[in-house]
């Protein structure tokens, strides 16, 4: 797991099959990729004075979930960079408007999909 000062985006997932595959492709387009297995996974990065400019978030985590990562105050700590949520569950938009989360991309999505999200808040260029 990477845990530099100059990540541009944590990736919380923690489908082992998944997660590397998310993490080589955007690396692949140039992007630096943090990897959390867990929420605790996650905070603990960010603690560790990891301070990235976007999050991708799982919702569906072991132990604690992602809403319980987004109410945890971690990301306010490392600066309240945008969250875009990615999940296979349908998430109704109040509760994303509730915790401010910048987007939503339902699972499963094309890799072109997630680079144009990424791309968006991060810029065409990593």
């Amino acid at each position: 797991m990477t845990t530099t000062e100059h990540v541009h985006v944590l990736l919380v997932e923690d489908d082992e099959d998944l997660r590397p595959i998310l993490a080589r492709h955007l690396a692949g387009k140039g992007f630096r990729v943090a990897e959390a297995v867990s929420a605790e996974d996650a905070t603990a990065q960010l603690a560790a004075g990891l301070t990235p400019a976007m999050v991708l978030l799982d919702l569906n985590l072991p132990g604690d979930t992602g809403w319980d990562f987004l109410r945890s105050g971690a990301l306010a700590a490392a600066g309240s960079p945008p969250v875009v949520v990615t999940t296979a569950v349908t998430v109704n938009p109040r509760q994303l408007r509730e915790f401010a989360v910048a987007g939503y991309l339902p699972k499963p999505f094309a890799m072109e999909t997630l680079v144009a999200t990424v791309e968006r808040f991060l810029g065409a260029r990593p």
